[in-house]
């Protein structure tokens, strides 16, 4: 059971790291001089996730301690890879409809 609660956790972390990435990836493509006030703000914003995500992966590998170290890396690979497919399925009928 504690391997499919370590996958849901994992799985999580990623789709919403995956999420704030697309987000990032959408709305930075303009030069610097053309940042405002809200775009700075944003970008803020962005490193305080991206700093958390890190860090909770971190938590997350020291929180279950009963499973040894490469299952842990096995599963968060595994969830990282499906992450990706579910969020290309999610974008891609957000973007459909």
């Amino acid at each position: 059971m504690s391997y499919v609660i370590f996958f849901l956790y994992s799985f999580f972390l990623h789709v919403i790291f995956q999420l704030i990435f697309f987000y990032a990836d959408d709305n930075f493509r303009k030069p610097l001089n053309d940042f405002s006030n809200s775009d700075i703000v944003r970008a803020i914003i962005l490193l305080i996730i991206f700093f958390s995500y890190y860090r909770l992966i971190h938590n997350l590998f020291e929180r279950f301690k009963e499973i040894s170290t490469k299952p842990k890396v096995l599963i968060t690979v595994l969830s990282f890879i499906i992450s990706i497919f579910v969020i290309g399925f999610l974008l891609a009928v957000y973007f459909e409809g």
